[in-house]
């Protein structure tokens, strides 16, 4: 039976040469490895934390309402609302009211990677066709269809029967600034 030793002489033969390592050479090399991968790896996990922070701020700032703060009665100031994917059209002036049909929310489409549009900008027009076209029934029947003067305030949570996450919307009233002030609304700076 032959031995290993023998099957390694046969392979390489009887005049193999000295194997010689450098230990210290390999030991230099492996310490560098460790050291390439260790800032590696901080760097890696400062980027992640950097990530995570940013991540968890944007989640608990987004949806966040912003303030409107009402206004006195009567005080008429304007602010430019800032939720302005959804606006509603109002049938009467009155934001304590939960009729049904006081108010019809609305969105558009539009130009934007997410397909939504600026319904705050587009809110008086939208509102007159639908005055206009009598779309909720809002108008008298037997008599001649009257668009109403229209008004865009900016909605704050005193506003009744609304998404909270429509708060800084524009809703559209019939009236004009006064109406905004009269209800404690600001009139939208649009």
């Amino acid at each position: 039976m032959t031995t290993e030793r023998e099957l390694l002489e046969r392979a390489l033969g009887s005049d193999q040469p000295p194997v010689s390592l450098d230990f210290e050479a390999i030991e230099a090399e492996g310490a560098r490895v460790v050291r390439r991968r260790t800032r590696l790896a901080l760097a890696g996990t400062a980027v992640a934390v950097i990530l995570v922070g940013l991540g968890a701020t944007a989640l608990l700032t987004r949806g966040t309402p912003q303030v409107v703060t009402p206004t006195a009665p009567g005080q008429v100031t304007t602010v430019a609302p800032f939720e302005r994917e959804i606006a509603y059209c109002y049938r009467t002036a009155d934001i304590t009211s939960s009729e049904p049909n006081q108010h019809v929310a609305f969105g558009i489409s539009g130009a934007g990677g997410d397909g939504r549009g600026d319904a705050a900008a587009a809110g008086v027009q939208i509102c007159k066709t639908a005055w206009a076209e009598d779309y909720y029934q809002w108008q008298q029947p037997g008599l001649p269809r009257v668009v109403p003067p229209l008004v865009a305030c900016v909605l704050t949570p005193a506003v009744v029967d609304i998404d909270r996450a429509a708060v800084g919307a524009v809703g559209v009233f019939p009236g004009d600034g006064t109406t905004c002030a009269a209800m404690g609304l600001p009139v939208a700076k649009i």
